[in-house]
């Protein structure tokens, strides 16, 4: 069957389900302001609640229904953003085997089958249709990705895991960006239910968080306070990234509505949850993006828009001094707990990782040692004075089991990481694909790709001290807006000029 043929009749497929009435409530329902909203609450009941399944029918059910109902199904992005909250306290796999046991695992995979079937019929369709362009991003993507699957290449200790990892890396960066690229809107709507999504998000983590501070108040008084704030689904750090990830979203529908008052209160107050988060790449990164946001609203809005804005910004400002020196003692115990003197000197153990980091480099300059060391597990000394020493280094199970036998390095840097474990062919590959998105973005300014180009250095900044690039998840949503960022890469005052001509 040729291509042609397979796309009408896909098309008559769409056109059959695009007029069932069925079909045109959900997607009206789907692309609501208020499906963000509703898809908060049921992830922060099932939390609390422990209903974990129910869950996970909710995302891929909704993630189903919109792969089926959706011309735009941008919608996914909620969806993909609220899985990072899988799962609950007590069934975070740590303390139970809940999500594995045959009856659950049963039904999560059912429903992952009916999610992932649909998200590979969208993903043929838009390519059938014609619907990708192969854009200079796309070439910065494919090799990133080829550096990635070729990390540890020649090193004696080389491993199937290095392989494996890799290409997983590689498979959710390119099979995500040609998907959203295909299928996601590039109107103004798209944009602001984006928008949505990453404040509800931001509004579910800080109610866990904020109930987390309540429950262990007792603790939290502690000098290592910040171990308290850990959830099924992540630590604090976890927490920090997707809080600001949200603050460029609060700026956006700031300028796009009369009254900002509301949505610039909303990020001073996303702020604020930044900082109780402890995670302290949030804390210093949220700022540089605070600071960069305001910028872009100070130019964005004119007249009496942007006197308000300075007046709040002001204001803001005159509190947070007038807080500080009423509450100086809490203040400053606050912050000693977060700023520890001895963590911040080591840089948290950072610094040592960053030194082993550069010694693999020097073994393997070109390709690296690889992500994984079949030697590497992380462990910690116990000093005589009762520190914590890091012996040896590694983050979490790709594979979970004996099937691993090793364990991923992490740098908790992105150029180190990519010295360490790809070496100069990995770090000229993101070298020349950074380039290739900074240039999109300059060649085509708009507020909608300032949104996502600032959402973007969210995730980039903080994994300078974090390894949020090097995870799946936050991997899947630095895809998804490289696609968006690629898709509005056309200037459309260039094409209108172009044809006037």
């Amino acid at each position: 069957m040729k291509l042609r043929e397979l796309g009408e009749r896909l098309d008559k497929i769409g056109e059959r389900i695009e007029s069932n009435k069925v079909t045109q409530f959900l997607r009206r329902a789907l692309s609501s302001y208020f499906f963000p909203m509703v898809t908060a609450a049921v992830s922060v009941g099932c939390y609390y609640l422990g209903w974990d399944i129910v869950n996970i029918w909710y995302l891929c059910l909704s993630g189903t229904a919109i792969m089926v109902c959706c011309k735009d199904v941008s919608p996914v992005l909620c969806l993909i953003l609220f899985f990072s909250m899988l799962p609950s306290q007590q069934h975070t796999p740590s303390v139970s085997n809940y999500l594995v046991s045959p009856a659950i695992l049963a039904q999560e995979i059912i429903g992952v089958v009916f999610f992932i079937g649909t998200v590979i019929f969208r993903l043929v369709w838009g390519i059938v249709r014609g619907k990708f362009k192969i854009t200079p991003i796309f070439w910065g993507i494919v090799a990133l990705s080829a550096a990635l699957a070729l990390n540890g290449l020649f090193y004696t200790q080389y491993t199937a895991m290095n392989l494996l990892f890799g290409l997983a890396l590689s498979a959710v960066i390119v099979v995500f960006y040609i998907f959203c690229y295909c299928n996601f809107g590039r109107g103004e709507k798209t944009f602001m239910q984006i928008a949505y999504y990453f404040i509800a998000l931001a509004a579910a983590v800080s109610l866990e968080l904020g109930i987390c501070y309540i429950t262990n108040r007792s603790q939290t008084a502690d000098v290592g306070w910040r171990e308290v704030l850990s959830f099924g689904w992540g630590t604090y750090n976890q927490a920090g990234l997707m809080l600001t990830m949200a603050i460029p979203a609060w700026f956006y529908l700031a300028g796009k509505y009369k009254r900002s008052y509301f949505f610039l209160i909303g990020a001073v107050v996303n702020e604020g949850m930044c900082f109780l988060s402890q995670s302290r790449q949030a804390m210093l990164m949220s700022l540089v993006v605070l600071c960069a946001c305001c910028v872009w609203i100070l130019i964005w809005d004119k007249g009496r828009k942007r006197i308000i804005d300075l007046a709040m910004m002001g204001a803001v400002i005159a509190l947070i001094i007038i807080v500080a020196g009423i509450m100086h003692e809490r203040v400053f115990a606050f912050l000693k707990g977060a700023l520890d003197k001895d963590s911040l000197s080591s840089g948290n153990g950072r610094i040592w990782l960053w030194g082993l980091g550069w010694e693999n480099f020097l073994k393997k300059p070109l390709f690296g040692v690889g992500f994984y060391d079949p030697d590497a597990y992380t462990e910690y000394e116990i000093l005589e004075d009762g520190t914590k020493k890091l012996v040896s280094w590694g983050v979490g199970y790709f594979v979970p089991g004996e099937l691993s036998h090793s364990i991923p390095r992490m740098c908790h840097n992105t150029i180190f990481q990519l010295l360490s474990s790809c070496g100069l062919v990995g770090l000229m590959a993101y070298v020349f694909h950074r380039m290739q998105t900074v240039i999109s973005y300059i060649n085509n300014r708009s507020h909608e790709r300032t949104l996502i180009g600032l959402t973007m250095c969210v995730i980039l900044l903080t994994s300078l001290l974090d390894n949020h690039l090097f995870y799946i998840i936050p991997t899947i949503h630095y895809a998804i807006l490289l696609a968006l960022l690629s898709a509005t890469e056309e200037n459309k005052d260039k094409k209108k000029a172009a044809v006037a001509i």
